[in-house]
């Protein structure tokens, strides 16, 4: 399940990865060499800790834990878009749909 609802600290989407059948949780690294081999920028990686990418024009920050602050966006279903691009370059696209 992805829920994305407005951040209350700054203008962005804070998204979130859940799912009943186990825990999420995102290679960083990977994700960072397949969202690069998609065409997107990586702008900051700190492995086990932070990927900063622009996807989409969209300064997106992707945690170990499967959250996602998108800055600036508040269009829900555009962040739910950029969620799954980053999910299935993650390998847990499927568990969260």
């Amino acid at each position: 399940m992805i829920i994305a609802k407005p951040c209350t600290t700054m203008k962005g989407l804070v998204i979130g990865a859940y799912s009943w059948e186990k825990p999420i949780k995102i290679d960083l690294t990977k994700t960072a060499d397949c969202l690069k081999e998609k065409g997107y920028s990586i702008k900051r990686l700190i492995p086990g800790m932070l990927l900063i990418a622009g996807i989409e024009g969209w300064e997106t920050s992707i945690y170990p834990s499967g959250k996602i602050i998108i800055k600036l966006l508040d269009e829900v279903k555009r962040g739910q878009d950029i969620a799954r691009i980053v999910y299935y370059c993650a390998g847990v696209l499927e568990v969260v749909i």
